[in-house]
């Protein structure tokens, strides 16, 4: 039977006072807030204009555009929460790290209906552009003024770049899958 280092056994103990005092802290000061309930509108309005919004014809290709991106920003956010770049005083749930309704919703949302209503290439950049300004110098100060978010070793700035990438490489690479799809369709 392998046996586990010291130091393996010392993590989980350690883990394991951390979640039971995440939850904990959860259930006395988060659950029910004010910043609470604006985390679960902003989990469930986004999806429900979507749902309205959504063009059927490219339901796909947009959604999958959304899944990368919602696999892209909830990874980076764990790494950003590993490496203590940030933290969020509210959350919707105490066992994750990142502020789901972002991740999960805001983000995919926003960047799947630019990517149905901005087909062309420099419109969509154009757009992409605006929306990384106004998430990085505008929205992410806002939940710093809000207190549901703690900038500890990152700058606002440093996201706009990161946004404009995402948006560019995710297109790229929906393309390229649609591609792939339609040679192996047509065989």
């Amino acid at each position: 039977m392998l046996s586990f280092p010291e130091t393996a056994i010392n993590i989980v103990q350690i883990h394991s006072v951390f979640t039971e005092t995440r939850i904990q802290h959860w259930l006395e000061y988060t659950l029910f807030t004010w910043q609470w309930w604006l985390l679960v509108a902003l989990l469930i309005i986004p999806w429900t204009v979507w749902g309205i919004l959504v063009d059927k014809k490219r339901f796909t290709a947009i959604i999958l555009l959304g899944i990368f991106v919602l696999a892209t920003v909830t990874w980076m956010d764990d790494l950003g929460s590993d490496l203590i770049l940030w933290y969020y005083p509210y959350k919707l749930v105490p066992l994750y790290p990142q502020l789901i309704p972002i991740n999960y919703a805001v983000l995919p949302v926003t960047y799947m209906l630019i990517y149905q209503y901005f087909p062309l290439w420099r419109s969509y950049i154009t757009t992409i552009a605006i929306m990384a300004a106004l998430f990085s110098f505008v929205a992410e100060p806002a939940l710093v003024y809000l207190g549901m978010y703690k900038v500890l070793k990152w700058q606002f700035y440093y996201s706009f770049p990161i946004y404009l990438l995402i948006g560019i490489s995710h297109r790229l690479l929906v393309e390229k899958v649609l591609a792939i799809n339609k040679k192996y369709s047509q065989q």
